[in-house]
């Protein structure tokens, strides 16, 4: 009647019966400690700061950048949308504001 302990990697503790027993195994739960939170020191903040701004500058330089006249073009065709938006919405609120105040007088 020998137990024998077999340690897996990712399921902890296994305590496995001799195969006379019927084969039964017991799975345990590993004993880790909970570690409380800690920050880094300033200094791997540091090293984070300077790897992230590094690697976005290098993006960056992977951007096409719109010329001039492309960039004239979308803001007219953005500033005429937003007219025109508006324009209907007015109406609209114009038009439901009329209907409100003509079921209210009855």
């Amino acid at each position: 009647m020998k137990k024998e302990k077999v340690k897996a990697k990712s399921q902890g503790k296994v305590m496995a019966a001799n195969a006379s027993r019927g084969g039964q195994v017991v799975r345990l739960k590993s004993g880790k400690a909970k570690s409380s939170f800690k920050l880094p020191p300033v200094v791997q903040w540091w090293q984070t700061i300077t790897t992230f701004v590094a690697e976005s500058w290098q993006e960056l330089k992977k951007v096409t950048w719109p010329g001039r006249r492309e960039t004239i073009g979308t803001t007219v065709v953005v500033i005429i949308l937003v007219f025109i938006i508006s324009g209907y919405l007015g109406l609209v609120d114009i038009g439901l504001s009329t209907l409100l105040k003509r079921i209210m007088k009855g």
